[in-house]
């Protein structure tokens, strides 16, 4: 369950991806195919006073007067600056307010504008406009039309280093994993002079494609926690994802294929690096890692300990519409084709919990392979039978796997073993990074890092072990 979780809803279409061709097109077809023009709802909600029409007269006004529509929280004349096109789609007032409610959610409160960079995305100008809030620096890149219309906005901010990692304590070293016939590419971070009794974990992702450093713009969750760890005296090794590194066939993809198998390589691969003690070795899931941390303690058998960062309790299906349904209900402002996504997805778990499918069927992003997998894995019952170590950790802002529906479900079915740990962190999002307010996925693109106090408590259990 990361943002990808509703690819094209919450976050960034692919006009924002860097491009290196540096020419405008002479044209500016929209990127979609064939939206019809749709305004979206078009208009304010009480309190917002109608902006006097500007026009800009270059694509750096264009952005500016764009975002300083935003940041005076006028979404539905910002949404007029949108290509109408696209506007539905991607401009709808309650999709800017959304990307407002992330930046905000980690900045705090906003001050001021403070520059401007021109830029080329996907053969369209862009304008990443940097804005200061409270606590800290943040850019919102502008795609702008050669009619100096929006194209499309989303958060464009680089990652940084926390704090609590010291690169002088740590080394790296590449390594392989191979999981079948597919081999992914894989990074050790080791304590530096590691001299063979350093305890070592493998961090296993969440559902959906990702990197070996889980790169979302401004963060990277896997990078924090390996670096971190291995600064606080615990080895770390991380892989790029099997689903797009070689992904499998729909009705092979399952849990097993593209989350346990690969993790179990990597646990292996992990007991023969130099300096890892090979009997101090656990395993540390995010989200649906988590959820696969009992399953993967059962199957390795020599497992210390596992770790469960932000683990679903709940039905894979039942989370993942309930994390539409907030993204509609969290926003003031309407968009419509995201009410639309989550009544269209009511249904596929319908269907899902019919078991209306077959092995290859597509549903709600993933193969019926997949849903089957699941719901053959009993989670907290594996949970409860294995001899290793647990330790659960939840985010309390955190709205993709929440305190009541998971982490308390997880609390009561294995409320008779002794060897478990629970800790909750007030402000922290499903990322186990800080914010305020309501959690959305937009902020997860937003400059953060993973708190130190994770960093420090999962070291410390791991090193107890």
């Amino acid at each position: 369950m990361t943002a990808a979780t509703v690819p094209g809803i919450a976050g960034c279409t692919d006009l924002l991806e860097e491009d290196t061709d540096e020419e405008t097109p002479a044209d500016d077809e929209p990127s979609d195919d064939g939206e019809s023009s749709d305004t979206g709802d078009g208009n304010d909600e009480a309190g917002e006073d109608d902006a006097e029409e500007e026009h800009p007269e270059t694509i750096e006004e264009a952005a500016t007067l764009f975002v300083e529509d935003v940041t005076d929280e006028r979404f539905a004349d910002a949404s007029e600056r949108f290509r109408s096109t696209v506007r539905a789609r991607v401009g709808a007032p309650g999709r800017i307010e959304l990307v407002w409610l992330g930046l905000t959610a980690v900045g705090g409160e906003f001050e001021a504008i403070v520059g401007t960079e021109a830029t080329v995305v996907s053969g369209f100008d862009a304008v990443d406009v940097r804005m200061a809030f409270e606590r800290g620096t943040h850019a919102l890149r502008v795609v702008v039309t050669s009619d100096l219309e929006v194209q499309d906005i989303g958060i464009a901010d680089d990652y940084e280093r926390p704090s609590y990692v010291d690169l002088d304590a740590i080394d790296e070293e590449s390594v392989t994993v191979e999981t079948g016939s597919c081999q992914l590419n894989g990074l050790v971070t080791t304590p530096a002079n590691a001299d063979g009794d350093v305890p070592g974990v493998v961090l296993v992702h969440g559902s959906g494609p990702s990197d070996m450093d889980v790169d979302n713009g401004g963060t990277r969750l896997f990078q924090d926690l390996a670096e971190g760890l291995a600064s606080n005296g615990v080895a770390a090794l991380r892989y790029e994802k099997r689903n797009p590194a070689c992904p499998p066939d729909l009705a092979d993809y399952t849990l097993d294929t593209v989350t346990v198998d690969p993790a179990l390589a990597a646990l292996e691969e992990l007991r023969t690096v130099e300096g890892v003690d090979p009997d101090r070795i656990a395993v540390v899931g995010h989200s649906l890692g988590g959820m696969a941390v009992p399953r993967l303690a059962a199957r390795d058998g020599d497992l210390v300990g596992g770790v469960a960062l932000a683990a679903p309790a709940r039905s894979f299906h039942d989370l993942t519409v309930d994390q539409v349904e907030h993204q509609a209900t969290v926003i003031d402002h309407e968009w419509p084709q995201l009410t639309a996504q989550y009544e269209d997805w009511v249904d596929r778990v319908d269907r899902i919990r019919a078991g209306d499918y077959n092995p290859s069927d597509l549903i709600l992003e993933y193969p019926g392979a997949f849903w089957d997998s699941l719901d053959a894995y009993d989670h907290l019952g594996t949970a409860q039978e294995i001899d290793a170590p647990l330790y659960f950790l939840q985010g309390e802002r955190d709205y993709q796997v929440t305190l009541e529906d998971d982490f308390e479900q997880w609390q009561e079915a294995l409320v008779e073993r002794s060897d478990i740990a629970f800790d909750r962190y007030d402000g922290l999002n499903h990322l186990l990074m800080s914010g305020e307010g309501p959690s959305v996925p937009t902020e997860y693109p937003a400059r953060n890092n993973v708190d130190e106090r994770v960093v420090a408590d999962v070291a410390g259990w791991i090193r107890e072990r």
